[in-house]
């Protein structure tokens, strides 16, 4: 007769309430995730697929959320685009308005708190970042006017006629010669050299960004854009150039080329308006599409991972039967003793 001694016995009792334990814990955590805790050993040979279905959902995810920032960014852009360009409609309407009636007396101010209104629009910012700044995007794209804009244009008017903006004898400064400076020195000041170190510290490069695989698009237009240039020297003619001091025939220089510039501005802003719209259409439908894809990857990647709920609660009431019926045989087995069978 073959026999068990009471030390094996002990040893085994433990253990096998151990593994119990162990098991119950891992169908406790399935059941709480609703994933297989053990990918690797429960899916064998497809393990690899499931692993490459988690990095993509990843990936697009991560794509999708930094298309989000994009097109946040490009909404913050056609919003200030469109106050810029009514500023500018507004500008326009009033030169008509002056070139026909010949009353300048409103515009010098009109045009001073578009000068600022420009600036504030340029500079920008969402998420962190100045949205005209092109790749400079931490830094203000623009100065304030009077930091340097405001000395170099006095100082070109002084150059050119000996005299300052709001000095009365600018009344004798004649249509050809104003003509001469508008197109001369005064244009220089909002070249490429003149404008970075007056005006802008913004970057002359576009935004673009990668929104999907083989799929770039643009992300934000420069504060260096010759549109804005445009304006911004159409406003200061009208604002600093003692407009209120000269003659009558130079004020109707001086507006007619304002008026160019902001017309020539307009269609230059209404460019930008509808690339940066085909852009956010672009990101919109592009989004769309990756966000159906993530559903069917992640559709897939769960009929791999996912644990079955109703099986892992019959597997877990079984598990605490056995903890159960363990416990009891491990009493069982600690209470054996020969002195039980010995008589007295």
């Amino acid at each position: 007769m073959s026999t068990v001694s009471t030390s094996v016995l002990y040893s085994i009792a433990p253990g096998a309430v151990a593994d119990t334990q162990a098991k119950i814990a891992k169908v406790t955590a399935e059941t709480s995730s609703g994933k297989i805790s053990d990918p690797a050993s429960a899916l064998g040979s497809q393990y690899g697929l499931y692993r490459t279905l988690q990095a993509q959902s990843t990936s697009l995810t991560n794509t999708i959320n930094a298309n989000s920032i994009v097109l946040n960014k490009i909404k913050a852009s056609t919003t200030s685009l469109t106050a810029i360009y009514s500023d500018a409609e507004t500008l326009s309407n009033a030169l008509l308005s002056a070139k026909s009636t010949g009353d300048v007396s409103a515009l010098a101010t009109q045009a001073k708190g578009m000068v600022e209104s420009l600036i504030t629009s340029l500079n920008t910012s969402t998420g962190g970042a100045y949205v005209f700044g092109g790749s400079n995007t931490t830094v203000t794209p623009l100065n304030d006017y009077s930091d340097a804009a405001q000395a170099a244009t006095a100082s070109a008017f002084y150059a050119a006629f000996g005299m300052t903006q709001s000095d009365t004898s600018a009344s004798s400064i004649t249509s050809s010669d104003m003509a001469s400076f508008l197109s001369g020195d005064y244009a220089t000041l909002f070249d490429d050299t003149s404008w970075s170190g007056n005006w802008s510290n913004a970057s002359s490069t576009r935004g673009t960004a990668r929104i999907s695989e083989g799929q770039t698009a643009t992300t934000s237009v420069s504060a260096n854009e010759e549109a804005f240039r445009q304006l911004a020297e159409a406003y200061t003619m009208i604002s600093d150039l003692g407009l209120d001091n000269l003659n009558s025939t130079t004020q109707q220089t001086v507006i007619v080329a304002a008026l160019e510039k902001v017309n020539s501005a307009m269609a230059g802003i209404s460019g930008m308006q509808t690339t940066l719209g085909v852009s956010q259409s672009q990101i919109t439908s592009t989004n769309a599409r990756l966000t159906t894809e993530k559903a069917l990857v992640d559709n897939w990647s769960s009929e791999l991972g996912d644990s079955d709920p109703t099986e892992a609660s019959a597997k877990l009431a079984q598990l605490e039967t056995l903890l159960d019926t363990s416990y009891t045989l491990t009493n069982r087995i600690y209470s054996l003793s020969l002195v039980n069978y010995l008589s007295v």
